[in-house]
């Protein structure tokens, strides 16, 4: 495999940095230097370099200086184009045009991060190419983000990744009248599992290059740093990349959501006392990341076919509850943060989760950390020194406060500060966080809580440094968004809304994607657990989403999360006038006895994880945990030796779906195409180029038997299909492109080509 710079960075780095910054730099920044280069040299003298022998070489040229100047430039319509920005709004200046059909200006501004907007044709306008966004006034604007050049830079001029060999050259620009680079501060590290390594290096004519072969499989990340002899040192580049037998795509993963107090005591000495006035049910009940480190050691995620981990927020909580309608809750769920970059110790400490991120990254798992950039907790660190930087206002959802009118200035809860993502400093403040947590602990992207409760300029400006930070080298760091929206019944044109709600927040320079409330809302309860509708309509709504959001983006379908009563109660009849209560006083779904919701349950995962995008298991779906509202669908996970012997069977059969999944590159990157439709059986394909998976739906009460014919644009396999779900069953032929698939009552198949 071959890995260069990715898609995402080419196209985002108009808007993310530059030599000094700009509105928008038509080139990557280093493509024309070679030019500056001999201008500086001629003019500048001799550089200290080390030479073959280790010694300084004063006849060494200068490194090249980097520039103080901010070149905007626009390439939209329009004939007439003026840049005004908060250094003097009223004194808009003309940009002129380049040659090329766009139009440019260079400006020397101070560091900091400036507000500006394009006056084109008299219509003031964002800056199409750059997503940083900064208030003045309160008022959005462009955000154009301006280095101190009086630092040295270094800039990644190439990186390549092949088999087991990795590559890399970082160029090292003084600063603007600086002194050469020292020779002693420049220094490559090697990262992996949290141990470093200094590999050689050379450095030639100002550039850092190191070439490493011999690579286990797993994680690294190269970092370059360097420092001027006066000591300034640049901002390190960071190169993080992996090395796979097959290159990971984030449409791969099934993504297993950890609440990490709820699923596995792995370490009883952290256990936290009762918190006082806290129901039992909304306490801590002892969950850790040891819990999931010891789950992944064990190889329990590998059997369910999990690529992908979203750990809940793991940040400290208060030590206090609070009353919900005459019920105390506590923080163990973590969305009550009152720390900025400290784990709560009922979960641990660092080198517990040093340890989670190791084990995952040697079992090919991705781990997402859960992060809160609506609110913090009245004790917050940031609250209490910066309070000017949050909000307070109504309550969500009470009289006059709706969420959705006043979804940027209301509170989730009286105790929580809304933070005010127009003010720079605080959205800096939080970004920087993220940039902490992400590098500090080798994650691999951000489950971003409560999205549209934030100013698009949170989403914008935190998409901007994590890729800017991150993906140099190509490696993905994955944004999955939470914008709770519904369904509103009807087609496609009664939702258009909701489903642009979720788009806006996607693209190059945003998310990479976002849990699909819309589809969960339509088909997730409504076909598979109350039959309300039939799986028509289930493939309706799927192939609406796949039509609705942006090109390129990776959904999350989900049929239950920790924001939704257990899919086994809602499917279970016996549960129907408990599933939506939360407390043990109003009476709470129990453990089903009848077959019947766990077959139901087996559909609807069937479905679920065969579909484009990274689907998530929410902890215990895996085999069908029972319960209610929150907090009673956060039951404690039980292992295999407390489950009983249908929910043994459910698991079997989920990890079965997981891992068909995972070896079939059809299931997880194909394209959809329907085959057949009823109410009750359903079939479709997932396709790539050279391979065909079939699933096959059947909802009904009896077995069923049809007959499905591959369109002609289908790969036709020659041998056959295997049912993925029922190891050692005959062969099933593909005749003149017809398969006959038969599935047991409230039961699915998975189809995988067989080669002999």
């Amino acid at each position: 495999m071959t890995h260069r710079h990715s898609r995402r960075w080419a196209a985002l780095w108009c808007s993310l940095f530059a030599l000094a910054a700009a509105g928008c730099v038509r080139q990557e920044p280093g493509e024309n230097l070679d030019a500056g280069h001999d201008a500086a040299t001629d003019a500048a003298g001799a550089d200290a370099s080390i030479s073959l022998d280790g010694t300084l070489d004063a006849w060494a040229p200068l490194a090249p200086e980097r520039t103080c100047e901010t070149v905007f430039s626009y390439t939209g319509a329009g004939t007439s184009v003026l840049l005004a920005g908060e250094w003097d709004w009223s004194a808009p200046e003309e940009m002129l045009p380049d040659g090329q059909g766009g139009f440019t200006l260079t400006k020397t501004l101070p560091p900091g991060i400036h507000a500006y907007k394009l006056i084109v044709d008299g219509e003031w306008i964002l800056d199409p190419d750059n997503a940083y966004r900064k208030y003045d006034g309160g008022v959005e604007n462009s955000g154009v983000r301006v280095p101190d050049c009086t630092e040295p830079l270094l800039l990644l001029d190439s990186f390549d990744l092949a088999d087991q060999s990795a590559s890399a050259r970082v160029r090292f620009l003084r600063a603007s009248g600086g002194p050469a680079a020292d020779p002693a501060s420049r220094r490559v590290l090697l990262i992996h599992d949290f141990m470093e390594t200094e590999p050689a290096f050379t450095y030639v004519d100002h550039r850092i290059e190191v070439d490493i072969s011999g690579l286990a499989e797993g994680k690294y990340t190269l970092r370059f740093e360097a420092a001027d002899l006066a000591g300034r040192a640049a901002r390190p580049v960071l190169i993080p990349f992996w090395v796979e037998a097959e290159p990971f795509d984030w449409r791969d993963p099934v993504l297993y959501m950890v609440m990490l107090d709820r699923f596995r005591d792995g370490d009883p000495t952290n256990n936290a006392p009762s918190t006082p006035g806290a129901e039992p049910t909304a306490d801590w009940q002892g969950g850790d990341l040891a819990g999931v480190t010891a789950a992944i050691q064990e190889g329990y995620f590998d059997d369910l076919g999990v690529r992908a981990i979203w750990l809940s927020p793991f940040v400290r909580n208060p030590d206090i509850s609070y009353g919900e309608n005459g019920h105390g809750v506590a923080g163990y769920h973590g969305y009550w943060p009152i720390r900025a970059r400290e784990i709560d110790p009922r979960f641990g400490v660092e080198a517990d989760l040093e340890e989670l991120v190791a084990a995952a990254h040697s079992h090919s798992i991705r781990v997402l950390m859960d992060f809160v950039l609506n609110h913090v907790h009245e004790q917050h660190e940031y609250y209490l020194s910066h309070p000017s930087w949050f909000r307070t206002g109504c309550q969500c959802g009470e009289p006059g406060c709706d969420w959705t009118t006043h979804r940027l200035d209301c509170l989730f809860q009286p105790y929580l500060p809304d933070v005010n993502w127009q003010v720079m400093e605080a959205g800096e403040a939080i970004i920087a966080d993220a940039l902490w947590w992400l590098e500090r602990f080798d994650l691999d992207g951000l489950r971003v809580d409560a999205v549209k409760h934030v100013e698009d300029a949170a989403i914008f400006n935190l998409s901007a440094r994590v890729h800017e930070t991150f993906e140099q080298g190509g490696t993905e760091y994955f944004l999955l968004g939470e914008t709770a929206m519904g369904w509103v019944g009807g087609d496609v044109n009664d939702n258009l809304d909701q489903y642009a709600t979720i788009s806006r927040y996607i693209g190059p320079t945003a998310l990479n994607g976002q849990f699909d409330f819309v589809l969960y809302h339509a088909v997730a309860y409504n076909t598979f657990a109350y039959f309300t509708y039939g799986l028509i309509h289930a493939d309706y709504w799927l192939q609406a989403s796949l039509g609705q959001y942006p090109a390129g983006s990776v959904m999350t379908p989900y049929v239950g999360s920790h924001d939704t009563q257990r899919f086994l109660s809602l499917a279970d009849p016996a549960a129907a006038g408990l599933v939506y209560n939360k407390w043990p006083s109003d009476g709470l779904p129990v453990q089903p006895v009848d077959t019947l919701p766990y077959e139901r349950a087996l559909v609807a995962f069937a479905w679920v994880l065969t579909l484009p995008g990274m689907p998530l298991l929410y902890y215990g779906d895996e085999y069908g945990e029972f319960g209610g509202s929150d907090p009673d669908n956060r039951h404690m996970w039980r292992p295999p030796s407390l489950r009983s012997a249908q929910e043994a069977a459910l698991f079997d059969q989920v990890a079965a779906i997981g891992s068909a999944r995972r070896a079939s590159d059809a299931l997880r990157r194909g394209a959809y195409t329907s085959l057949h439709g009823e109410e009750d059986f359903l079939c479709y394909a997932r396709h790539t180029a050279t391979e065909v998976a079939l699933v096959a739906l059947n909802r009904g009460d009896q077995p069923a038997t049809r007959t499905i014919t591959l369109p002609s644009s289908l790969p036709q396999p020659v041998g056959g299909f295997r049912d993925a779900l029922r190891p050692g069953s005959p062969v099933i032929p593909l005749v003149l492109s017809s398969v006959d698939i038969t599935v047991p009552a409230r039961s699915a198949a998975i189809l995988l080509p067989y080669t002999p």
